[in-house]
């Protein structure tokens, strides 16, 4: 019986250092796959009916600006602008973006949005970008994120130009 208490004990130490060095060893691996893909809630592709609701559930402050398929909020300190475009018939988001009340160091924000959307910091010459959701281009200036379909937004400047 005290053989068991021990290797019992052993089992639970082991265990605990483990995590200890390795705090991922606990997480199921099906969580490693899964990359946040959203701000706020808002994620290019929802529809602006989608994000509407999503205003309401949340009591978000918002209000339309600039057209009718943007939404400027005010979230938590965060200056937030939600774009949809306006040619599709459901009015998609195809851009998130806030701005940063009181930042910080841009080490600290660049390592807790690297946690956050389970994606590597590229560093480029204005700032940080991470390859999120499908296909979705996160960036980072040291004072404002923005979260950009990036398929939706080339279509949107390529019918910009035609015009």
């Amino acid at each position: 019986m005290k053989v068991a208490i021990v290797i019992a004990g052993l089992i639970v130490v082991a265990v605990a250092a483990l995590v200890a060095i390795q705090p991922s060893f606990l997480k199921p691996a099906s969580f490693a796959l899964v990359k946040k893909s959203d701000m706020f809630g808002f994620s290019p592709g929802m529809t602006f009916d989608e994000a509407n609701k999503l205003v309401a559930r949340r009591h978000y402050l918002c209000r339309p600006s600039r057209g009718p398929y943007t939404l400027a909020c005010d979230i938590n300190g965060a200056k937030v602008a939600v774009d949809g475009d306006e040619t599709d018939p459901t009015h998609p988001i195809w851009r998130v973006n806030a701005t940063l009340n009181n930042p910080g160091s841009q080490e600290a924000a660049v390592k807790s949005i690297s946690e956050q959307f389970n994606a590597p910091a590229i560093k480029d010459r204005e700032g940080w970008i991470w390859i999120v959701g499908r296909g979705f281009k996160l960036s980072y200036d040291g004072a404002s994120l923005t979260l950009v379909d990036e398929a939706a937004e080339a279509r949107l400047r390529k019918e910009d130009a035609k015009r």
